[in-house]
């Protein structure tokens, strides 16, 4: 039943829509309703107009909605690196090394007159330079064997480095004052260090035990050993011995 009633409607449907195609055919033969049409016909054009142009800017803001949203993802993942690398600056960084200039700042400014003498320069006095030992990079420490690291972590060791820099400045600060300025105490202690030296030694800096326990609050053990096989395996300590002696030369 409900089948012959579609069927119904369709034909109504058509037969209305016959009817209103012959009403606009006889109306177009009508002199006075053919300008109305005209008139409807370019209304119709414009508005097919105005409909592909909202559809083109509707495509283009679409496409624009992908970029965003891609941007939007890709400014998202940025941040949360950048938060993660905020969390998880290592304590101690190594240092960039200085480039050596060989070109005076001053040559552009100052021109030579012929005429005049050149002025004698006055020798700077030579300034003392004292090594440290270079912190470890995580690429490093990684590539350090299992059984050295233990449970040790890579800022534990970069803290230990960090007091043993402490303890050869403090070392190296004495050694470097001139005799004359020296207390008695002060120098005994450039004696002792002038006694450790040997010609392994020489024009290298170096420690012994005695300066950690000097100027650190490093507790000399198998743990500070431990740190110092992983300081050798990355080639920042090596060992001379002598005398009943371990000196420790930064590398």
């Amino acid at each position: 039943m409900t089948s012959l009633e579609d069927v119904s409607l369709q034909l109504n449907n058509k037969i209305s829509s016959i009817k209103r195609s012959l009403q606009l055919k006889s109306m177009g033969n009508d002199p006075s309703l053919a300008t109305m049409l005209q008139k409807i016909g370019l209304e119709l054009a414009g508005i097919q107009n105005n409909l592909d142009t909202f559809q083109a800017q509707i495509l283009r803001q679409q496409a624009e909605m992908k970029s965003l949203k891609d941007l939007k993802n890709s400014v998202q993942k940025n941040s949360e690196i950048a938060h993660h690398l905020l969390e998880n600056i290592p304590a101690h960084l190594p240092k960039k090394a200085a480039m050596n200039s060989t070109a005076d700042p001053q040559d552009d400014k100052v021109k030579w007159d012929p005429v005049q003498p050149l002025p004698e320069k006055k020798p700077a006095k030579p300034k003392h330079s004292v090594r440290e030992i270079e912190y470890l990079l995580m690429e490093e420490f990684n590539h350090v064997p299992g059984y050295m690291k233990g449970r040790m972590t890579y800022d534990q060791i970069n803290a230990v480095i960090h007091e043993l820099n402490a303890a050869v400045k403090a070392k190296y600060k004495i050694l470097h004052q001139p005799l004359k300025a020296m207390a008695n105490t002060t120098r005994n202690q450039y004696n002792a260090y002038k006694e450790q030296e040997t010609k392994e030694t020489k024009g290298q800096c170096f420690f012994v035990e005695a300066d950690i326990k000097d100027f650190t609050r490093l507790k000399v053990d198998k743990k500070l050993q431990g740190i110092f096989s992983i300081l050798r395996h990355c080639h920042r300590l090596r060992e001379v011995r002598g005398n009943h002696l371990v000196r420790y030369v930064l590398l």
